[in-house]
């Protein structure tokens, strides 16, 4: 089994990216996803997030109001660093515990994908693949598709400036992806990518 982490920044394609070896059967862990898991009510980190931030964060029903949360943390770097030390451990040993089981399995998945927003920011999760891939392209043409998708400019500004930089993914990676052209273009490269580090489809 092969463990892949695609990483970059918000409006990069990296979710692109992930979706295109989802189709090429590989199973795809988003490490965003899981977040969200372990911070619901009754997941492993809920009472930590409640202790921490307060109930101004959550919903009347209890469940953590995400944009609520994200305008908090995405306007202090103090504050981002706190969340990230809170759920990030939690959210490795879910991953861990998720390749370990899909490892012993009778017929283990070939390829699993995990994509990390924040790996540089983490790289803790580096730890736990077997190769790095990062999809990069200007803040400028991230931002513009971030508004094209519907995002608030100042959000996906204030998003884009707590990220890491792509020179700092880079040093992380093994591979990088530059996806500044069509989507034709980006899936060609995808695809030379699969084919040179995954060659066997699942």
């Amino acid at each position: 089994m092969y463990v892949i982490a695609v990483t970059g920044g918000i409006g990069a394609g990296k979710s692109f990216a992930s979706e295109y070896f989802r189709s090429r059967g590989a199973i795809v862990l988003d490490l965003d996803d899981i977040a969200h898991q372990v911070i619901a009510p009754g997941g492993p980190a809920y009472d930590r997030l409640l202790e921490r931030f307060g109930p101004e964060v959550l919903r009347p029903d209890g469940t953590v109001d995400r944009g609520a949360l994200a305008h908090l943390v995405f306007a202090d770097d103090d504050t981002l660093m706190a969340l990230n030390k809170l759920v990030h451990p939690v959210v490795l040993r879910e991953v861990v515990e998720g390749i370990t089981s899909m490892r012993l399995l009778e017929q283990p998945p070939r390829v699993v994908v995990l994509e990390v927003p924040l790996l540089a920011k983490a790289p803790i999760f580096a730890d736990v693949a077997d190769t790095v891939l990062a999809i990069e392209a200007p803040v400028e043409l991230r931002l513009r598709r971030c508004v094209e998708a519907g995002r608030e400019t100042l959000d996906a500004s204030r998003r884009i400036a707590r990220q890491a930089t792509d020179e700092e993914r880079a040093v992380l990676a093994q591979h990088v992806i530059r996806n500044t052209g069509t989507r034709e273009e980006f899936l060609g490269k995808l695809a030379a990518y699969w084919d040179e580090v995954a060659p066997l489809d699942a």
